[in-house]
């Protein structure tokens, strides 16, 4: 029962904490997104490149970005941001849970008692 407590803890703190994690990295780091290129870029697309594009409106400024893929030669295939953006939140939860887990894991090891084996009792 308690394993199963700690087992649903950690994927909920897992998933509130995702999308936080994901914020910072690929707002700061766009970079992040070249590292989904094995699972999107086909032969001969092989080089990813991220690109971010800065918009001004009368909303305000916002900034898309999308993974194109590219051969040795320049041709491009537009692969997106969505795909992408969601194997890095799926990348980053199991990460998450995972370390949770074993968090949860050692300090269970560590809060309980030593276990004394019981002599071998004889009786006659």
């Amino acid at each position: 029962m308690m394993s199963e407590f700690r087992v649903l803890k950690a994927i909920s703190v897992a998933a509130s904490a995702t999308p936080l994690t994901l914020v910072v990295p690929v707002a700061i780091w766009p970079g992040e997104a070249e590292l989904t290129a094995p699972l999107f870029c086909g032969a001969p697309y092989r080089e990813p490149i991220v690109v971010a594009d800065t918009t001004h409106d009368s909303e305000g400024t916002s900034v898309n970005y999308t993974l194109y893929c590219a051969t040795s030669r320049g041709a491009v295939t537009d692969q997106g941001f969505v795909l992408p953006f969601l194997v890095l939140m799926a990348a980053h939860f199991v990460l998450i849970a995972t370390a949770i887990l074993v968090g949860a894991l050692l300090s269970r090891r560590r809060g309980e008692p030593p276990r004394i084996a019981a002599p071998d009792v004889v009786e006659f």
